[in-house]
């Protein structure tokens, strides 16, 4: 636990020497200081998100593995405020990053791109998503068994209309910053990455405070692996469909992608985010070690950032990666971090010592 004391403390350092960095970054170079917002913006969203999904489907499905971990998703799924409204200065500049917005010929007065539009579904998913959250930490439940039967079918609702949601915000933060690539895949893969990273973030948490029992432990872990695969397998099936179709409207979305620097970070993503935890959580033992998920959950972390700096800096003329992405991206953090450690510092995350009963014959 001692650890997670001091997150806290590092937290706040990050806070503020981000900001700084921001603050300096906007001075010299706004659009580019936008352009890593956006990457920062893409990665700690998927926090709240993958806890509020995991918290609604424990609602349907039941299950005392939820015992131990609901505190760190509810602490998780309380960023959900912050983790929205930082996309205001995006929607405020528009056309900084998207072309269509900007009035590129050809892009301009579309139906579904344009700034008014853009605006109304980004209040909607705001709206949504935060109303989802606080029903997933606020709604009535039974310790580690869910709300209410009664209640089951908001959890079930919730669900249908957070992916819907999610598949539309890929298509707007990400997929629009180059109007003329489509793929059906995309958003599929993405919403697989912000539930990766959410549930990646609750297990390195439970696995340092050494809280959950060693079989919840594996269920989670479990989890997290499937999530990966899934992940690994949507994205590298639109990479193949597109390379293998070889069309110019879709293939030069990844042409500046698997190209120099960003190749090496590309071969990066796949080894954290697939490779490294399919060969070592394949093992159950792998699994109720607390010390291999904790360095798994780290992996998948770190891939999922370089993964939002992959997907959103090549698609953006003259944008290479610099400090500003750093700063950028531990201003936003250092706040999470906080919300996530304040709510985690109020909650029932007891040391392991402490309930020795919860472990099985086999810890």
């Amino acid at each position: 636990m001692s650890a997670l004391r001091d997150i806290r403390l590092w937290a706040v350092l990050a806070l503020l020497l981000g900001l700084a960095g921001c603050i300096l970054g906007a001075r010299g170079n706004f659009n580019g200081l936008l352009a890593a917002w956006l990457a920062t913006c893409i990665f700690w969203l998927g926090v709240p998100l993958g806890a509020v999904t995991l918290l609604l489907v424990q609602d349907l499905t039941g299950g005392r593995w939820m015992g131990g971990a609901r505190p760190a998703l509810e602490a998780a799924a309380i960023a959900m405020p912050l983790a929205t409204l930082a996309f205001l200065p995006l929607v405020a500049s528009l056309p900084a990053i998207y072309r269509w917005s900007a009035g590129e010929s050809g892009l301009t007065n579309h139906f579904y791109l344009n700034d008014g539009f853009f605006a109304l579904r980004y209040a909607v998913d705001v709206v949504l998503w935060n109303a989802l959250a606080a029903w997933a930490v606020l709604a009535p439940r039974a310790g580690a068994e869910g709300v209410p039967r009664g209640l089951s079918w908001v959890s079930a609702l919730g669900l249908v209309l957070l992916a819907f949601t999610a598949a539309f915000a890929t298509i707007d933060w990400l997929m629009s910053l180059d109007p003329r690539f489509w793929s059906a895949v995309m958003p599929m893969f993405v919403s697989a990455g912000w539930f990766n990273t959410g549930l990646a973030l609750v297990l390195l948490t439970l696995a340092l405070a050494g809280t959950l029992r060693r079989d919840d432990l594996a269920d989670l872990a479990a989890i997290l692996l499937a999530t990966s695969i899934f992940w690994a397998y949507t994205e590298f099936s639109q990479f193949l469909i597109i390379w293998e179709e070889n069309l110019k409207s879709e293939i030069v979305w990844y042409l500046p992608r698997i190209a120099g620097a960003w190749a090496a970070i590309a071969a990066l993503i796949a080894m954290g985010g697939f490779f490294l935890p399919f060969f070592v959580l394949i093992w159950r033992p792998s699994k109720r070690s607390r010390a291999v998920v904790a360095v798994i959950a780290a992996a998948i972390l770190a891939s999922r950032v370089l993964d939002a700096w992959w997907m959103v800096l090549p698609g953006l003329p003259g944008r290479a990666f610099g400090w500003l992405d750093i700063a950028a991206f531990v201003a936003l953090g250092g706040a999470v971090v906080l919300l996530f450690h304040h709510r985690l510092r109020h909650g029932r995350l007891l040391p392991a010592r402490a309930a020795p009963a919860l472990e099985t014959r086999h810890g």
